[in-house]
């Protein structure tokens, strides 16, 4: 594995989903993107930070830190 392929499996960890996930929200946001606990979508993508992009199931997308907004994978 070259240390790209490293850093993305590192974010991947850290996020603790994988792309293709569906996902709730276990908390509200705490930035100003109108995300409230129990919101639900699926994982479209994690960058270099371990940040997770969703679309979520209201009709829009948005970056999250799970870190400072939990989320919780639902079974497939």
């Amino acid at each position: 594995m070259d240390a790209n392929g490293a850093r993305q499996l590192a974010a991947r960890i850290r996020a603790g989903v994988a792309i293709g996930t569906r996902i709730e929200l276990v908390s509200d946001a705490s930035d100003d993107s109108g995300l409230c606990a129990g919101d639900r979508g699926v994982v479209d993508q994690i960058d270099e930070r371990g940040h997770v992009f969703v679309s979520w199931d209201r009709g829009f997308a948005s970056q999250i830190d799970p870190e400072s907004t939990p989320i919780h994978p639902l079974a497939a």
